[in-house]
Parts: structure tokens; sequence; C-alpha cells
């Protein structure tokens, strides 16, 4: 029995070492057979990268060539095109070159303009256009190197002098090396005029910087705002001559009623003030015998001075010297319109003033309107300074009546209220002394 199990487990081992070495073997040639198949592929790719390179290359010779063809193709077909063209597709064509053209003139003439560059040549000849922007294109590049040069100015007292000027930008400096005077020179209509003077000491130094190369300059930061502001200004009575005749009436208007002011504010300052309660101190005196009142009212004069005014001085002496009832009020009443009409006197005239100087003042505005109407008339609208002296005069005359107009009525409303309050007083002084009770006026003339 064991025997017979060692011969089965003989049989067993056996099979199993045969297997292993089968197993074995077949690893190994599909080992061998993968690394065949790597080997193969690498080379087939190899082979294909180069065979790629190679297509691409004739590829991009053939884009080329294409290419190439389409553009003959082109030239070809355009040709053929301008052979069948019809007149009207040739016109068409010929118009718009013609718009071009004229585009790009437009352009050079406004950069001409911009420039400053009046162009006396056809607009059609473009080359001679061109060549003037050339020449500016020129000077432009000459002004970002600016170099003292040698030019003709006209001085302030008219004369034409060589100087030696500089020019950066939109300034423009001047150097007189024989005077040792320089300053800033403006061109007006191409001429060049000499338009400020500088110092002593500004004046060195910009002769330093012509000299030397170096120095510090003043320029005008306002692009000769300022100095064409400084040339146009002008003196008060330059300024009243524009405005024509009518400025005549309303300057008489305004000093006449400057005069009747000034008389009234003296006249009215040096009325002297009105005692108060003179009919109740009267009253009083009188009440007292004879010779205690006389001393009284000498007192009460003494008293006084100055204060009792003229005026009022006539309003007591009418008083004293009537009984009361309507002959005193009739004489106090006519007295105090004599007084009335003296305050007020004139004061109508700084009225009329006051009114009548803006319609002087008007009457100048229409007199320069109508003589503004007339030279546009004649010279157009464009022209500003044909119009401006109608302008001017309407506008001056009505500056000058409300000058004179606004100061005469602020006059007569001020004066005219001293006036009436100096009245006010008077008056109501008048009715108290027209209820003074006195029988006699003896002890008055005594005291007088």
């Amino acid at each position: 029995m064991n025997k017979l199990i060692l011969l089965v487990f003989l049989l067993v081992y056996t099979s199993a070492g045969a297997a292993v070495n089968l197993n074995n073997d077949v690893t190994k040639g599909l080992v061998n057979d993968i690394q065949q198949a790597e080997r193969a592929l690498k080379q087939t790719q190899q082979s294909i990268a180069k065979d790629n390179a190679v297509l691409q290359q004739q590829l991009s010779e053939l884009e080329k060539s294409v290419l190439a063809l389409q553009a003959k193709t082109a030239v070809a077909r355009r040709a053929t095109d301008e052979q069948t063209l019809s007149l009207e597709t040739l016109q068409t064509r010929l118009h718009d070159w013609q718009q071009q053209y004229s585009y790009q003139n437009n352009l050079l003439q406004r950069f001409m303009q911009q420039q400053g560059v009046k162009t006396t040549t056809n607009n059609t000849d473009f080359a001679a256009i061109l060549a003037l922007v050339d020449t500016q294109l020129a000077q432009l590049s000459q002004k970002s190197a600016p170099q003292w040069q040698l030019q003709q100015l006209a001085l302030q007292d008219g004369q034409l002098k060589q100087l030696k000027t500089l020019t950066v930008g939109p300034m423009h400096w001047f150097a007189d090396e024989s005077t040792n005077q320089a300053g800033i020179y403006q061109i007006n209509q191409g001429i060049a005029q000499v338009a400020l003077n500088f110092s002593t000491s500004d004046s060195q130094a910009l002769l330093a910087l012509m000299q030397q190369g170096q120095g510090e300059v003043l320029f005008d930061p306002t692009l000769e705002r300022a100095m064409t502001l400084q040339v146009a200004q002008e003196s008060m009575l330059d300024h009243i001559k524009k405005g024509g005749i009518w400025v005549l009436p309303i300057l008489a208007f305004g000093v006449f009623a400057l005069l009747i002011a000034l008389a009234k504010a003296l006249q009215l300052w040096r009325l002297p003030q009105i005692l108060p309660g003179l009919s109740t101190r009267l009253s009083h005196i009188f009440s007292l015998p004879a010779a205690q009142a006389s001393h009284e009212l000498q007192g009460l004069e003494q008293q006084a001075g100055q204060a009792v005014s003229s005026m009022q001085h006539e309003l007591l002496a009418i008083s004293l010297n009537s009984n009361i009832g309507p002959s005193r009020d009739d004489q106090l009443f006519a007295a105090l319109l004599h007084h009335k009409h003296k305050l007020e006197y004139w004061l109508g005239a700084i009225a009329i003033t006051a009114a009548v100087s803006p319609l002087l003042g008007l009457l100048g505005t229409v007199s320069g309107m109508i003589e503004t109407f007339k030279l546009m008339t004649l010279f157009g609208a464009g022209d500003a300074a044909a119009v401006s002296g109608g302008i001017s005069e309407a506008l001056v005359t009505t500056e000058l009546g409300l000058v004179v107009a606004i100061p005469a009525l602020l006059c007569h409303a001020l004066l005219s209220r001293r006036a009436k309050t100096y009245y006010g007083e008077l008056e109501s002084c008048a009715v108290n002394l027209s209820q003074l009770n006195t029988d006699t006026s003896s002890t008055w003339q005594e005291a007088a």
C-alpha cells in the first residue's frame, strides 16, 4: 500500500515539473516576441517620422506655389476685369480718386492754416502745397532747437531796427547789444513789433543768455494775453469819449446835480437845532409876574443861544406879537410855507437829474445802435472793428446815465428826508405856538 502511494506521488511530482518547464519556455517565447514587436514598432515610427518631414516640406512648397498661383490669378483676373470694365465703372473709379485727392488736399490746407501760413498757390497745385508743408515742417524742426537770428523789428517809437531775436514756441524775445536793452516782441499781421521792454536787470539776464548760452529770462505765461490787455487799457477820459456827443449833456446834468447836492447838504447841515418844548416853557414863563417873567425870558434866551433857529425865532415872534386866533394861524402857516419852500428849494432839480440821465443814456444807446446797424449795412457783420464804435457809444452812454442817476437819486432821497424831518419839527413847534396864551407882548418886548 505504501509503495502504491509513493508511486502516485512520484508520478504527480514528475508531471508538475514538466508543466513548470513548459510554462517557462512559453514565457520566454512571449517575451522575445514582444521585444521583437517593440523593435519593429520603433523602426516603423522612425520611418514614419522621416516620411512625415519629407511630406511636410513638400506640402509647404506646394502651399507657396498655390499662393503664387493665386496672386498671379488675381493679377490676371484684375487685368481681365480692367479690359472688360464699362465706361460708367471707369467714371465711378475716377470720381473716387478725385474725392480722395480733394480730401488729402484739404488736410494739407488745414495744416497750413493751423500753422498760420497763407498759401498763395492754386488749391489744385498739390506739389506746391507739399513743398510748403515740407518748408513748414523744417521750420518746426528749427523751433525745436531755437537759435538767435537777426530780424527787423518795429520799435515803440516807430523806427525799424535789425535786432537779434529768439523764438521758443509762442514766445518771442529780442536783444539790443548797442543799448543793452531787451524785451518781448509780438507779431501782428506779419509785422514784428516791440511789445515790452525789460528792466535793466532782466535785460542783462537775457543778454547773458545770448552771449553765454545760459541765463534766466522772463516770459508771459498767458501767451501774450496780458500784454494785449495792457495795450487795450484806456483812461477814464478815453472811455468817456467813446460815448459820443450824448456824453456832454449827461455830464452836464451830473455836475449840475453834484453842485446842488453839495450846496443843499451844506445848507441843511448848518441849520441850527430846533429847541424842544419851547411853547411849554413860554407858557410857564407867561404865568409868572411881569418882572419875574422878564427875567426868566432873558434866561431862556441866554440858555437857548444859537439853539433857536432863525426859522423857529420867526415863528416865536409871530406867536408873541399876535393874539390867539385865525390871524396868528394864518401868519404861522404862511411862515411855514415860506420855510418849506426854502428847505426844498433846488431839491427838485436833483430829482429831475436822476430821472433825465437814464433817458439820455437810453437816447445815446439808440443812437449808437443806429450807427452800428448803418455800419453793418455798409461793411457787413463780419468786421467787428467796423461796428465796435457804435456799440461802444451805445454802452458808454447807458453806463454814464446810470452812474449819474443812481447817486443823484440817493442824494435826493437823503436831502429830502433831512428837509422833511426839519420841516416836521418846525410844523410841530408852530402848532404848539399857535395855542400859546399870552395877553400882551410887553414882557417879550422888554426882554428883547
